[in-house]
């Protein structure tokens, strides 16, 4: 399992069978920790590279048509719904619509939390959270929050959730749950194996079963 120090540059070599882009550093981060606690050794796989925020995801991934491909087997694409599910899902087909035939290799996307709605991957989080009373607390913090605030995305609301339960968790203020887990590497915040994570274990290993079967031609 590689990781990109810097921002993937528009002609650098891809060295693994996969490669997975992601929005950020904390992101690529966690997503290292989960497929090594689920994959093992298979974790080898993999190759996950940051794009610098959602910004730049567009971008980034069309650079994927220069860039050296002789090992790269499968490209996945993690991206948050945010708001609008269906217009990130349009949005992403689109992309694999120009990109996929011009690199010749199959491309997946995985929208967080679904395909349908709005959120991020803190989402998810909460879902692996529920019945803890001091998670409920802070989605009551959430809700109350929002309601005197100007408008927040599903997203936006879900991380002052979670940032309220690292805070107190933790006893200090975290931005995300991604730095949170990267300053406590020995104790993992929440349950890695909980139903809420299926969909990116899931997704994770239909990457590998793509990449195992026939290689596609460069």
């Amino acid at each position: 399992m590689k990781s990109a120090n810097a921002v993937p540059g528009p002609t650098r070599a891809i060295t693994t069978p996969i490669l997975v882009l992601v929005e950020g550093k904390d992101e690529e981060d966690l997503l290292q920790r989960l497929c090594k606690h689920w994959f093992g050794a298979q974790s080898s796989c993999f190759g996950f590279e940051n794009v610098d925020g959602n910004s730049q995801f567009s971008e980034k991934f069309r650079a994927l048509k220069k860039r050296s491909k002789d090992k790269l087997q499968v490209v996945g694409v993690v991206a948050d719904s945010e708001e609008d599910a269906a217009a990130t899902k349009q949005k992403w087909q689109d992309l694999f619509k120009d990109v996929v035939p011009q690199i010749n290799k199959p491309c997946e996307l995985l929208q967080l939390p679904d395909a349908i709605q709005p959120g991020a991957f803190e989402t998810l989080v909460l879902e692996a959270l529920k019945g803890d009373p001091v998670a409920q607390c802070a989605q009551a913090f959430r809700d109350c929050a929002a309601a005197n605030l100007a408008d927040r995305t599903q997203a936006q609301k879900d991380k002052i959730a979670v940032q309220a339960w690292l805070g107190a968790r933790l006893g200090r203020a975290y931005n995300n749950v991604f730095k949170a887990q990267e300053d406590n590497e020995d104790e993992p915040l929440f349950d890695y194996d909980h139903a809420a994570f299926n969909p990116v274990k899931e997704f994770l290993q239909h990457l590998l079963s793509l990449a195992s079967e026939k290689p596609h031609s460069a």
